[in-house]
């Protein structure tokens, strides 16, 4: 795909159930039994489908122990009201010093804190789904990016967000990607999949931002329809301060 596809004027719960549909296709083409769980909204909607389709998932979810996760208090609702289980991965300060070289090699990076500690902890969630067997694990990567999380798309005009969002969605920075190679296990990242992209770039800006300007619109609905508005009505949390990471200065 290499231009933006075609706008169509439709209702935005109609481009939710849409994308629904495309979302349950890839779930169910791929049936991983793992997913890397932050309860924020783009993995919450993909753990929530599965459940739906019936899938028993093994949750997975990790957090600086010596930090304020503040994704615990989504994940452990989530845990009950979907009946998953729930993985939970404390890392500290000695897991970080034995692992963090080889991780700095797996994905290029050396002196970026920023991103080195949101790589630390999908490193540490994939390393404990690999001990656990997992056959492929499901991500919501592309989710911030194709469907406008970040604030600093939110307020862009809206030729200049719909080139952003096509160049993230082929051309993000995904290093969860890089590292499942590392580790030799399969990453799913079904908003990244063609089938879901062909419906998520038709969708018209304005059913991305919503009309309180919070993003992931068409996301938000899919988590309503499905029961889950606590999720729904998220404010966006940096990965790095959902885990806690986001005290570490160096790495």
């Amino acid at each position: 795909m290499s231009s933006i596809s075609i706008k169509y004027r439709m209702p935005c719960k109609v481009f939710a159930y849409l994308l629904r549909k495309a979302l349950i296709n890839v779930l169910l083409k791929t049936r991983c039994e793992c997913i890397a769980l932050s309860a924020g909204i783009d993995t919450a909607v993909i753990a929530a489908l599965a459940k739906y389709l019936g899938f028993e998932l093994k949750a997975y979810t990790s957090f600086y122990a010596n930090g304020i996760p503040r994704d615990l208090p989504y994940v452990n609702r989530l845990e009950k009201l979907l009946g998953i289980k729930v993985n939970y991965i404390a890392i500290n300060n000695e897991y970080i010093r034995r692992k963090i070289n080889f991780i700095k090699k797996c994905v290029n990076v050396t002196d970026d804190v920023i991103e080195l500690r949101n790589d630390l902890i999908f490193y540490s969630v994939l390393e404990k789904a690999v001990n656990d067997g997992c056959r492929c694990v499901y991500t919501g990567s592309g989710g911030d990016e194709v469907f406008i999380g970040y604030r600093f798309m939110i307020y862009k005009h809206s030729d200049e967000l719909e080139k952003l969002v096509l160049k993230y969605a082929f051309h993000g920075r995904y290093p969860e990607l890089v590292i499942s190679n590392c580790l030799g296990i399969e990453v799913i990242a079904p908003y990244l999949t063609d089938e879901v992209l062909n419906t998520a770039l038709k969708i018209p800006v304005t059913c991305l931002r919503g009309h309180l300007m919070r993003g992931k619109e068409v996301l938000r609905l899919i988590l309503e329809s499905l029961g889950l508005d606590f999720i729904a009505n998220r404010v966006k949390t940096p990965a790095e301060s959902g885990a806690g990471t986001d005290i570490l200065s160096s790495l």
